[in-house]
């Protein structure tokens, strides 16, 4: 099923690298990098699931995360980091984030990571 894919990363390599394995399952991707922009963009477009960075300059991923929680509840957004933060990651799961992808991460794993999340009902993907 194709889906609308946000993708936050301060990495621009690490980011497109995930963005090209993604469109050639066929999704489409939008990328930002950094939590500000993570959290304009996000209230203008419907977004599938979004992959956050932990570690973003300026505002960092687990702020962008609960200010994407804010503006939609039921926002799917899977955590990735390279770094031990578990305390930040810990709030962020609890308040809802679908689960942490530790870089580097297998292909594999971000498919199954795609794959796991839930998708928004037809008429909400139109809206």
């Amino acid at each position: 099923m194709k889906r609308r894919i946000f993708i936050v990363d301060d990495d621009r390599d690490h980011a497109e690298s995930i963005a090209d394995i993604l469109s050639m399952q066929g999704h489409e991707i939008v990328m930002v990098y950094t939590g500000e922009e993570a959290v304009e963009r996000f209230a203008e477009h419907l977004f599938d699931l979004t992959l956050m960075d932990v570690k973003l300059p300026g505002m960092n991923g687990v702020e962008a995360f609960f200010e994407l929680r804010r503006q939609r509840a039921d926002a799917q957004i899977v955590m990735m980091t390279g770094f031990s933060v578990e305390q930040h990651l810990s709030q962020a799961l609890l308040s809802g984030a679908r689960g942490v992808l530790r870089k580097p991460f297998a292909i594999a794993d971000l498919l199954r990571a795609v794959d796991e999340t839930d998708s928004p009902p037809e008429a909400e993907r139109a809206a």
